[in-house]
């Protein structure tokens, strides 16, 4: 009796543009969408989607992928410091999350210390986790790669 299965209903990542106009949108992409486009010989984020509007891709955003968040309050800003110099990891660490859950325009992050639960406390908001419900505020946000010590080893979108 076969006992693995997937899941066909859960989302696979979400794939956010900068349109003509200077907006994020989004693209969801259901787990099912994904494996269809990659039977067929596409690719499964599509990065060039109404490039002929003006649109350009930013990053997609999948479960587990770890992310540096800009903080106004202490001016923390990931474009203006080094991400991969080892000597900036206790700066970093504050601002570093790890996508949870994904659905259309509503994304919860988890820091990257806390372990996997479904614990929201409200007085740790921003703190342990995230919940971004206005995908504007994604723009200057930075996605990052670590290794399994826990190093960034890539900026940016990677395949």
């Amino acid at each position: 009796i076969p006992s693995d299965f997937v899941d066909l209903q859960n989302n696979h990542h979400v794939a956010l543009y900068l349109d003509e106009k200077g907006v994020i949108q989004e693209d969801l992409v259901p787990f099912f969408k994904a494996l269809d486009k990659k039977a067929h010989g596409y690719p499964i984020i599509d990065k060039s989607k109404n490039a002929y509007l003006g649109w350009r891709f930013l990053y997609s955003l999948k479960i587990n992928e770890m992310f540096v968040f800009p903080d106004e309050t202490t001016g923390f800003f990931p474009e203006d410091i080094d991400l991969l110099d080892p000597k900036n990891t206790s700066v970093i660490s504050p601002h570093l999350f790890r996508v949870q859950k994904l659905s259309s325009k509503y994304y919860v992050f988890r820091h990257h210390l806390e372990t996997y639960g479904s614990d929201y406390d409200y007085a740790l908001r921003d703190i342990t986790w995230k919940r971004v419900t206005n995908i504007q505020l994604m723009e200057h946000v930075v996605k990052v790669r670590i290794d399994h010590l826990g190093r960034i080893v890539a900026v940016g979108e990677y395949d």
